[in-house]
């Protein structure tokens, strides 16, 4: 995907909308801006600034904002953790190949244009929504944090899923850009692929990926997964 073109977008609709000026008079929530309509009717939208937008004592900005969809009359928030629930129910409960949506997610993690209909076409599936025992596992995982289980109401079209992934990982990408050192996207497509892992393997959980998705740290990688994908993240 196209990540650098993506974020000098962001940026420029956050320089337009006063994303600043809010920010520093904690004017949250101020601007909401569509970023994505998908052919069949899905609506992508950003609410900025988000609640843990912040101004460093450098002056760096905390690019915070929320990532809403607009689905069947629903509209609610998506976050790493509901597209995690996705991932995995895709698998375990849809029939979806793990290998396959491994593939596509190793090269959507690129720099680059893909053909979303091509991608489409490889990740034959038969649609169901999580369950709710999958939800519950999700909503114990998280603990004292709030689980947005609106997120996981229904199952998200591969489109959806891949335009969801991009808005949602750009966000690392601004406040913890590569280049400079950071993880940037390479933490949540680690997540990612760590859910797909745990659909073929007994020796770790949902849950565990779950806690790492929401640590504030630099989890380690498991010794018995495969993260040379991140070597082609840049």
């Amino acid at each position: 995907m196209e990540y650098q073109k993506a974020k000098r977008q962001l940026l420029e609709n956050f320089h337009n909308n006063n994303f600043e000026t809010n920010l520093r008079s904690r004017n949250l929530h101020a601007t909401q801006s569509v970023v994505e309509t998908l052919p069949n009717g899905t609506v992508f939208s950003i609410l900025y600034p988000g609640y843990k937008a912040s101004v460093g004592r450098n002056g760096n900005i905390i690019y915070d904002y929320r990532v809403d969809i607009v689905k069947n009359g629903t509209t609610t928030a998506l976050s790493h953790t509901n597209i995690i629930a996705d991932i995995y129910n895709k698998i375990v409960n849809c029939g979806m190949s793990a290998d396959d949506l491994k593939n596509v997610l190793i090269e959507i993690s690129q720099e680059g244009s893909n053909n979303i209909q091509d991608i489409v076409s490889r990740l034959p599936y038969t649609s169901a929504t999580p369950v709710q025992t999958l939800c519950d596992r999700i909503r114990i995982a998280h603990g004292s944090k709030t689980y947005n289980h609106i997120g996981n109401s229904f199952d998200l079209t591969v489109e959806e899923l891949l335009t969801a992934i991009k808005l949602i990982v750009l966000q690392e990408d601004i406040n913890y850009p590569i280049k400079s050192g950071y993880e940037g996207r390479k933490m949540p497509f680690a997540r990612y692929l760590e859910t797909i892992f745990i659909t073929q393997n007994t020796s770790h959980t949902l849950e565990e990926v779950i806690n790492r998705a929401l640590s504030h740290t630099r989890p380690p990688q498991w010794t018995d997964m495969d993260y040379s994908f991140r070597n082609g993240i840049r």
